[in-house]
């Protein structure tokens, strides 16, 4: 910082401050009893303002000075709400980290804990299959490798609108009797979900789950009936949103890196070739359309002149 000159009183020094402050130079002004110092922040900036005090020292009373309190108001007015703004947003890290998981991002937590539960008791005999027909999208009945069902989903129509979300909490036994369609869909959901809600809240979140798993629910039930589950549709949407707001708003603070990436769509098309088995590719599509078409679609709203 440094000295450019001194003003005749406290009025004039308003003056120029204003007006110099619409030309984006900011100055400190320091009044003693005769005078008022004029200081530059920026070392960048010094000539400029003093030629600008040199010609606001010949005419202060000139129009163009006149007129700039009211621009230099509407300034300092957005600068305040930005500042108000940021400090909004910030997050105590240590605060937040030093509480359970449970407790930063309980939605996360939620979806991960029922999933596991789901599980647990789908491998008993006594509850496993009573489970799976209550959350399964549609109500079933086999017969050997016969499966019979309404394709009208007369369930839901009955009510039971919450077979458009709880297949996501169904999952299967693996290869070699591994839960490893679970394990692959909790770590996936605690690096994306958990990233989400600590960025953008636990209610933004639910309705990204939502959105993400009706669409692919349905989309995998009209493909190939009602026996499917797992949370990878809602897994893809939440990548799928990251992903696109990492690329086209870099203010979102999301970051997906390359080899994330990479691993997750070329796990989307390895599962379409059918080399893993029976795989719920319409859902995995669905969930990263939304997730994507979400992404994008929030990015360009907020974008100045746009609705929000």
């Amino acid at each position: 910082m440094r000295k450019i000159g001194s003003l005749p009183n406290g009025q004039q020094a308003k003056r120029f401050e204003d007006y110099l402050l619409t030309t984006g130079v900011e100055i400190k002004v320091e009044q003693s009893d005769d005078q008022c110092s004029i200081w530059v922040y920026d070392e960048d900036q010094i000539e400029p303002a003093k030629r600008e005090l040199q010609e606001f020292s010949t005419n202060p009373d000139a129009e163009k000075y006149q007129d700039a309190t009211r621009q230099a108001d509407a300034i300092r007015e957005s600068k305040i709400k930005k500042a108000a703004d940021t400090a909004r947003k910030q997050v105590n890290v240590r605060e937040t980290w030093n509480q359970p998981f449970t407790s930063r991002c309980p939605v996360t937590a939620m979806l991960i804990g029922v999933s596991v539960v789901v599980y647990l008791f789908m491998q008993t005999n006594e509850y496993g299959e009573q489970i799976r027909q209550a959350l399964s999208i549609s109500s079933f009945q086999t017969s050997g490798n016969m499966i019979r069902y309404s394709p009208y989903l007369l369930d839901i129509r009955e009510g039971e609108v919450w077979r458009l979300v709880t297949p996501i909490f169904i999952h299967f036994r693996g290869s070699w009797g591994l839960p490893l369609h679970l394990l692959f869909n909790c770590f996936m959901t605690y690096q994306l979900g958990g990233a989400i809600e600590m960025n953008r809240g636990s209610t933004k979140l639910v309705l990204l789950v939502l959105l993400a798993a009706i669409p692919s629910n349905l989309a995998q039930f009209y493909w190939s009936g009602p026996s499917f589950g797992g949370l990878s549709g809602v897994v893809y949407g939440m990548f799928g949103y990251m992903w696109m707001k990492s690329q086209f708003d870099p203010q979102s603070s999301f970051n997906i890196p390359p080899n994330m990436v990479v691993i997750l769509i070329g796990w989307f098309f390895l599962c379409m070739t059918g080399v893993m088995g029976p795989v719920a590719n319409l859902a995995h599509a669905g969930g990263l359309g939304m997730g994507m078409l979400i992404g994008v679609g929030m990015t360009f709203l907020k974008q100045p002149g746009k609705s929000k």
